[in-house]
Order: structure tokens, then sequence, then C-alpha cells
């Protein structure tokens, strides 16, 4: 039991000790650059510093956000609404959906023959002319008051 206690204190004896860099377990609770740090300029506990709330008059910066919506004008354009038959050369058709994607058309890329010309339309379709624009102005600014927190000496 001897040997425990000897240890027990050897080891708080040694924590007690201060090193270079940082303090010692001991030696925390008496240190007030530890504990509280930059007291000079911070309250603390072992200074007279206070937070303080004034009122400041400074310049009050106004801003105006402008909005020009997005441009659509009505466009004649040609769609395909049906692919090319194609056969290819060795006689078999050629298998146009894919069953990983059902609506995907697949072009052929050995020799081929098209049976039969694609089909096209001409529809009217809404075509972005110009994207939207938002952007900023500054308007004149005034005087205002503004709250601040402070740190203030109290005697």
């Amino acid at each position: 039991m001897r040997l425990f206690a000897a240890i027990a204190f050897a080891a708080l004896t040694m924590a007690g000790l201060a090193a270079p860099a940082r303090a010692g377990l001991l030696e925390l609770p008496f240190d007030e650059v530890t504990r509280d740090r930059h007291c000079d300029a911070v309250p603390c506990r072992t200074n007279n510093l206070h937070y303080f709330h004034a009122y400041v008059r400074d310049r009050y910066l106004r801003f105006d956000i402008h909005t020009r919506p997005a441009q659509y004008a009505l466009r004649r354009t040609r769609v395909m609404i049906e692919p090319p038959g194609v056969e290819v050369a060795d006689g078999a058709r050629w298998d146009w959906t894919d069953l990983r994607h059902r609506d995907l058309v697949a072009y052929p890329v050995g020799p081929h023959r098209v049976v039969r010309p694609a089909q096209y339309i001409w529809v009217t379709q809404d075509v972005l002319v110009h994207p939207a624009r938002v952007y900023v102005t500054r308007r004149h600014p005034h005087f205002a008051y503004y709250p601040e927190t402070i740190v203030v000496s109290q005697p």
C-alpha cells in the first residue's frame, strides 16, 4: 500500500513541475495567463475592463437589387420524330432499341444501308434569347447610428 501511495505522490509531484511550453497540473489554478488569455485587452477577473454597448454614428450604405427576367422567343425548328430505317450489310435488321435505355437509338458502326429516311416535322418552341440578369447598384449613403460593443475601463 505504501508503494502505491509513493507512486501516486511521485506522479502528482512530477505533474506539478512546470515545463517550458505549458503550465504544470498543480500550477494551473494559480496561472492567470493560462486561465484568462489576453487580459490586457479583454475583460478578465484581474483587470477592470468591461464590455459596454455604445452607438456610433457612421455612414449607412444602401443598395438596390435590379432583376431583368429571362427573355424567350418563339422559333421554328426542325425535329426528328422517327429515326431512319437502317439495314445491316449481312441482311439482318438493326434493332434500334437498347435494353438498358428504351428511348436510345444506336446507329450501326459497320457497313449498313438506309432503307427508310428519317421523318422530320417543323415545330415552334420557346428558345432562350437572353438569360436572366441580376445586378446591384449603390444608392446615396446617409448617416445612421450603429450599436457597437466596446471594451472600457471602469475604476
